[in-house]
This record gives structure tokens, C-alpha cells and sequence, in this order.
């Protein structure tokens, strides 16, 4: 284990959800909160409930129109099955083996130094990635907590093998 900060990276991590509502889709930044909007409305509109924290990943980013535009991921475990719909995708189960791990805590904006020191973890004991970083929502921000007090748990997967 390395520690990185305060927080210890660690190696063999695991993370499982069942039941989750997926979407994955090329969404420009400033569209993001309505897309998570429109996720929350179809959750309520089919009678399902959020059981576990939001969970998101980023594919790639490219700039159109000089705004940036993320491929990217975002699930939400609930309470039962659904049919997929649309852009949303029912999940039974969603699980990253073998993954790197480290929380992160604070601004979310400086999430990017925690990627840096977890694929530097990956590169100097000659890991293979091989799935993108996964961001665990630990808590949502509740009025008057500070952006300080945001807790992401950030998972990448590794390929057990060690070539």
C-alpha cells in the first residue's frame, strides 16, 4: 500500500452494484446537472428508488464549440428491475475486480491530482489499466457543508495479471 496524503491507495479493491440504471453518453459540460436531472425524473417515473451512491466515470473529453464534451458514464443503483429505455440502460449487476483505490476528499476539481498519483501508483509497479477511473459518490452536499467536505471513492481496474 502507498499512502498519498492522508488517504492510503490501495491495490485489490472491489466494487459491486446490482440493479443500476446506466447512462453513458457524450454530454457537454454545461449539460451535465440537467442530465443528472432528467436521470433523478426517470428514476421517480418508474417507481423506483436510489439505493446506493451515484456513480460516474469520464471516457475522454474533447472541446466543440469551445465547450468541453465528456463521454461519459453515470449509474445509480435501484431498488429493482427496469426495462431499458432510451439512453438509460438496466444493469443487473455492475462489478470492478481487482481494482486501484484511493477517497479522495474536497474539491472535486482537484479530483485530477488523485488520478495522477493512482496511475503513477499503476505505472511504477507495472500494472495494466484496464478500465477508466470510477468515482463513488460517498456523500452529496448538504446546504451549508463546505466543498471541502465531498468524499469520492475513485476505483481503477487492473488487470490481475502481472506481464
Amino acid at each position: 500500500m502507498l499512502f498519498c496524503g492522508v488517504y492510503m491507495l490501495e491495490q485489490c479493491k472491489e466494487l459491486r452494484l446490482e440493479n443500476v440504471i446506466s447512462l453513458r453518453k457524450r454530454i457537454p459540460q454545461n449539460e451535465i446537472r440537467d442530465e443528472m436531472n432528467k436521470l433523478r425524473l426517470f428514476i421517480n417515473d418508474n417507481a423506483l428508488k436510489k439505493t446506493g451512491p451515484i456513480v460516474t466515470a469520464t471516457f475522454s473529453i474533447d472541446t466543440s464549440n469551445s465547450q468541453p464534451v465528456l463521454d461519459m458514464e453515470i449509474i445509480i443503483p435501484v431498488d429493482k428491475s427496469v426495462d431499458s429505455i432510451g439512453d438509460y440502460c438496466f444493469k443487473k449487476a455492475f462489478h470492478i475486480v481487482n481494482a486501484v483505490y484511493e477517497q479522495h476528499k474536497g474539491d472535486p476539481s482537484l479530483l485530477q491530482n488523485t488520478y495522477n498519483k493512482m496511475i503513477s501508483y499503476i505505472h511504477e509497479n507495472n500494472l495494466q489499466q484496464i478500465t477508466a477511473a470510477y468515482n463513488v459518490n460517498v456523500n452529496e452536499l448538504q446546504p451549508g457543508q463546505s466543498i471541502d467536505d465531498i468524499m469520492v471513492d475513485v476505483y481503477i481496474g487492473v488487470n490481475p495479471s502481472v506481464l
